[in-house]
């Protein structure tokens, strides 16, 4: 019972990541209906700001970590601004702005190795070390508790934006009908501006955390952003409540299948569910089809 316990924790812990860079995903393919596969550049660079914030600049970490949010958002603006932004006056198809993003993704990983190096850094000790007894059935590191807390926080405040805001209903609007929305006088590029910081927000959270559980190099967003874009797919991409069900149960699914089977098989879990879901669901489980009209 107790090493049940245990697995639950650990998924629950790696599954606010692929949660949190999942909802980005489906936030901007809500809105431009095309995957954004420069997300994860924007992962890293969050890890980047932060470690560099501590290490170089003797920041303490909340005000680091509050930064790196900031600045992550911004990142993924002027992605958007310099990169999507020019195609979609042209007229581009989605599948340029898709090959795009691969561009600015393949762009940042290795602007990082060149300017600086293709290192791995450790964190700083921004934690207490040791680990926190959880009612005896179970033990977490106090990074995995900030992790679920941190999620559940901007997942709430997520909730509360989309539903209860202006710009929040502005966002729902562009993504059921973009002309109607602009012929109701929503700014498509604000609005736009906004998805993308919201995104940049979440991916960074999740980005600066994952780089202290393990390590931040220039190649953290690519694993992890794969699998938080899986995880998007086999929710629903372009459902929010979605991407979070996909995330957790991704990430509950890999620490079951490393805890009970073998850790040899965690990574091919995720990818295994997404194929499984293309060919049986392929609007996810919680997403809904698309009807065309022609």
């Amino acid at each position: 019972m107790n090493e049940f316990v245990q697995q639950v924790l650990n998924g629950l812990a790696i599954g606010s990541v692929y949660a949190l860079v999942a909802v980005g995903y489906t936030l901007v393919f809500g809105v431009l209906r095309f995957i954004n596969f420069a997300h994860g550049s924007v992962l890293t660079f969050a890890a980047y700001v932060s470690l560099f914030s501590v290490l170089v600049f003797k920041v303490p970490f909340p005000f680091a970590f509050g930064a790196s949010l900031v600045l992550s958002g911004l990142f993924s603006i002027m992605i958007e601004r310099q990169a999507y932004r020019p195609l979609r006056a042209r007229g581009a198809p989605n599948l340029n702005l898709l090959i795009t993003s691969i561009g600015v993704s393949l762009l940042v990983e290795n602007a990082i190795i060149v300017f600086y190096s293709a290192d791995f850094f450790v964190f700083p000790r921004v934690l207490p070390s040791g680990t926190v007894s959880l009612l005896g059935l179970a033990t977490a590191p106090p990074i995995d508790l900030l992790l679920t807390a941190v999620a559940v926080f901007l997942m709430s405040a997520l909730y509360m934006f989309v539903n209860f805001s202006k710009m929040g209903v502005a966002i729902q609007a562009l993504a059921h009908d973009r002309d109607a929305a602009a012929l109701m006088g929503i700014n498509i590029n604000l609005t736009i501006a906004y998805t993308f910081f919201i995104a940049g927000v979440m991916a960074s959270s999740a980005g600066v955390l994952i780089g202290i559980k393990f390590n931040v190099n220039p190649y953290l967003g690519g694993l992890f952003g794969v699998k938080s874009f899986a995880a998007a797919v086999v929710g629903g991409i372009g459902s929010i409540p979605g991407s979070y069900f996909g995330g957790y149960l991704i990430g509950l699914l890999e620490t079951m299948g490393a805890g009970y089977v073998s850790s040899n098989y965690k990574d091919a879990i995720a990818f295994v569910l997404l194929v499984l879901i293309l060919l049986f669901k392929p609007s996810g489980l919680l997403g809904r089809g698309i009807q065309e009209k022609v």
